[in-house]
C-alpha cells in the first residue's frame, strides 16, 4: 500500500524545512571577513551534504513484510536447533499475530503502522521527520544520518564559537563591547547547532544502544505489550547475538530481509551482561 498523501507531504515539509535552516546556516558563513571561513565552510558542507544524503536514503522503503509458510520453518528448524515435529516446534515458540488491516500472518517482529497503512518488519518506530517508518532495511540508514547530522551540528556550533572574537571589539570610550551585526547571526545560528546538536545526539545514543543489544525502539518501550517477547523471560531477549553480530545484521543486511526464527524455550540459556540478566534489566 502507498504512503497516505498527507504523511508523505508532512514528511517532505519537515525535510525542506531542517535542511534549508542548514544550508542557510552554512551560507552565513559567505559573510564573513577572516582566513577561517573557507575551510570551515566547505567542512560543515561537505558533513552537510552527507547528512542530507543519508536523510533522504532512509526516507525510503523500511521493508517489506514476509508472509511466512508452514513449510518454510518446517526447513529452517536446524537453523534454529531444535529436533523434533512441527508441533513440537509450536508449542516450543510464540505465536504470530494476524494483522486485520493487511489480512497476513505478521512474521516475528512485524507489526502494522496506522499512519502508513502496512505492516512494516522488525518495525522500529514512526518517524515524524522523515514522514516515514524506520524498520529492517532502512534503520542502518537512520543511524548514519543521525551520526553526521550529530556530527554537522556540533561541529558547527565549535567552529562558529571560534569567530566570536572577530566581530567583536571593546570600546575604551564607552566602557564596553561592540558587536558587529555578523556577532549576531554567528550567536543565533551557534544557538540553533547546538539545539539540533542535543536532540540528534540524544538519539544517536539511545539507537546506538539498541543496535548494540539487537532490540528495536518498539521493543524496548512496548515489551509488556509484545506477545512475542512475553513469552520469554523478562531479562531475555531472543533476538540478540551479541554486539558484533548486532551490528552486522543491522548495517550489513545486503538489502536481504531475515525471518527472525525464534530460539525455543528449550534453547533459552541465561544472558548475563551489563545490560540484561536475571538480576535487572537495564535496557
Amino acid at each position: 500500500m502507498a504512503v497516505p498523501s498527507q504523511v508523505y507531504n508532512l514528511g517532505n515539509a519537515c525535510k525542506r524545512f531542517l535542511f534549508s535552516a542548514e544550508v542557510i546556516g552554512m551560507l552565513t558563513l559567505t559573510i564573513f571577513e577572516n582566513e577561517l571561513t573557507i575551510p570551515i565552510g566547505i567542512r560543515l558542507l561537505i558533513e552537510t551534504i552527507a547528512a542530507g544524503y543519508f536523510y533522504l536514503q532512509c526516507s525510503d522503503s523500511a521493508g517489506e513484510p514476509v508472509v511466512e509458510q508452514e513449510d518454510h520453518e518446517l526447513s529452517q528448524l536446524s537453523f534454529s536447533g531444535l529436533r523434533g515435529d512441527y508441533e513440537q516446534f509450536e508449542s516450543q515458540t510464540p505465536d504470530r499475530n494476524e494483522c486485520q488491516e493487511c489480512k497476513i500472518i505478521q512474521s516475528y517482529r512485524t507489526k502494522h503502522c496506522s499512519k502508513c497503512q502496512k505492516c512494516i518488519p522488525k518495525y522500529d518506530h514512526h518517524c515524524f521527520w522523515i514522514g516515514g517508518c524506520v524498520g529492517e532495511l532502512n534503520h542502518r540508514m537512520y543511524w548514519l544520518f543521525l551520526f553526521f547530522q550529530c556530527l554537522l551540528c556540533f561541529d558547527g556550533m565549535f567552529q562558529f564559537k571560534k569567530q566570536f572574537p572577530y566581530y567583536s571589539t571593546y570600546d575604551e570610550e564607552f566602557g564596553h563591547d561592540e558587536y558587529q551585526y555578523q556577532y549576531f547571526i554567528i550567536l543565533l545560528t551557534a544557538a540553533t547547532s547546538f539545539g539540533f546538536g542535543i536532540f540528534t545526539g540524544a538519539l544517536l545514543l539511545y539507537h546506538t544502544m539498541l543496535i548494540l543489544t539487537g532490540k528495536t525502539t518498539w521493543e524496548h518501550t512496548k515489551r509488556d505489550k509484545i506477545s512475542y517477547l512475553n513469552f520469554y523471560p523478562r531479562y531475555y531477549h531472543p533476538y540478540n547475538f551479541g554486539f558484533i553480530e548486532n551490528i552486522k545484521i543491522t548495517f550489513f543486511h545486503k538489502g536481504l530481509q531475515s525471518h527472525w526464527i525464534p530460539p525455543s524455550k528449550d534453547q533459552i540459556k541465561e544472558q548475563c551482561n551489563i545490560f540484561d540478566n536475571k538480576y535487572y534489566s537495564c535496557c
